[in-house]
């Protein structure tokens, strides 16, 4: 039983090639209904955000099978992205996960935003029964991602994309009070974005989504109008700051509506920030205007990293509660490679231990039952000091190499037949306990 990592994200992959292969949500769930297809596939969960795009899978499922699932599921040859990819296995595995989770994998050092996308990631892959051997390892990632944020500054003062946002405009329009911001999408970016412009003063703000419903909601919060879809384009015409954070997958504003709604207006101040992977603005938008600025997630990588250098040394405890948290969950996944062994040998030997004391207590008729109740916990006293060493060095081989090895040896000198399976797979029956 393997558990390995394979995906891309900003560091390693430019933004063309990261909306390229990301996933949406329905891939994403159409991935948990073929989960039973593919091969050797013990568990899985996907997490796709606008910054990463990672497969975590466990059984023995090879590299190049999880490849052809990939580009199976997004239509586009591994080819294009391959030279992109991260792999990790085992150990590696486990740290990139609780990295991530703890937000120090992400573009704005500390950020909180990806522990609930992780959280979410999981759960919506437990709905369709695909985690599997990985619960634990989701479980203790999780946990190492809250105490990552509440026992240290780590996500003190952290830039977030929204508060980017807001600080750019600032920078080219000053007082933003006058202005009219328009919100393309209600999700989480959305919503955060929309709070952020809230925050700094903006009195006007209409939020368009497909779902309507979801943009009254968002509107009734921000104290914000709310707008059908369809009058996207209208709506884009008396916008200074336009921001796009939809889960489509391909452009909600194309070059020919931007040059219908700007249409005579290609001079004024604009500013497009899109958020979106796959991007929600083509980037030939750009080119209408003078007045016409468009920025995407990698544009504002340099904002969001201006106070980075603030939260490093809160990274180092982060790093120590990540080494805490792992060598928690490799113990006990240790204990549970070699728990089935245990359980056999502890099983035979009770059921030796029961057998020879019935013949011995039927050739002493005599005996009291207090006499019995001492002769029988003398026996069970002898079997659990007798065993104890034992139980310790092959508790011991949980993460060796070699354990294989060790445990059919032990097997073999006992003549242990008993075939469950490791307790490891047993877990994928167990809840990652999350809070909040």
């Amino acid at each position: 039983m393997q558990i390995q990592v394979v995906g891309l994200n900003h560091q390693t992959a430019p933004l063309d090639v990261r909306e390229r292969v990301s996933l949406t949500p329905d891939q994403v769930r159409k991935a948990f209904e073929q989960y039973g297809e593919v091969p050797e596939l013990a568990g899985v969960t996907i997490v796709s955000t606008c910054n990463r795009t990672e497969f975590y899978v466990a059984g023995s499922i090879t590299l190049g099978e999880i490849l052809a699932w990939w580009e199976l599921l997004v239509g586009i040859d591994r080819g294009d992205f391959v030279d992109y990819l991260y792999w990790y296995q085992g150990q590696e595995a486990y740290h990139h996960l609780f990295r991530v989770a703890a937000g120090l994998d992400s573009m704005v050092l500390g950020e909180t935003q990806i522990l609930g996308q992780v959280k979410d990631a999981y759960r919506l892959a437990d709905a369709y029964k695909a985690v599997g051997p990985l619960h634990r390892l989701f479980h203790y990632a999780l946990r190492a991602g809250k105490r990552a944020h509440s026992e240290t500054g780590i996500s003190h003062n952290a830039l977030s994309m929204g508060h980017a946002v807001v600080e750019l405009a600032k920078k080219v329009f000053g007082d933003l009070a006058p202005l009219t911001a328009l919100l393309v999408g209600s999700g989480e970016m959305g919503t955060l974005v929309g709070r952020h412009l809230v925050a700094n003063g903006v009195a006007h703000i209409v939020v368009a989504n497909r779902t309507r419903a979801n943009a009254d909601k968002l509107a009734r919060e921000l104290k914000a109008t709310a707008v059908d879809f369809g009058m996207l384009e209208e709506t884009m015409r008396q916008a200074d700051i336009i921001v796009t954070a939809t889960s489509a997958s391909r452009p909600v504003i194309t070059q020919a509506m931007a040059r219908r709604a700007f249409k005579g207006q290609t001079q004024r101040l604009r500013f497009l920030f899109d958020l979106a992977v796959p991007r929600d603005v083509e980037p030939q938008v750009a080119k209408l205007g003078s007045g016409i600025f468009l920025y995407d997630v990698d544009d504002l990588k340099g904002i969001v990293e201006a106070n980075r250098l603030q939260r490093q040394k809160e990274a180092i405890k982060v790093e120590r509660i990540i080494r805490e948290e792992q060598a928690i969950f490799e113990e006990e996944l240790g204990a549970a490679n070699v728990g089935s062994v245990i359980r056999s040998l502890r099983d035979k030997a009770e059921k030796i231990r029961k057998a020879e004391l019935g013949k011995a207590l039927n050739r002493l008729p005599d005996l009291t039952d207090r006499e019995r109740a001492v002769v029988e916990d003398a026996t069970r006293l002898m079997i659990n000091k007798l065993l104890n060493d034992a139980m310790v060095s092959i508790r011991s081989w949980g993460n060796d190499d070699d354990k294989a090895v060790y445990i059919a040896a032990v097997r073999d000198l006992f003549h242990l037949t008993d075939d469950s399976p490791d307790s490891v797979q047993r877990t994928q029956a167990g809840e990652v306990a999350t809070e909040g």
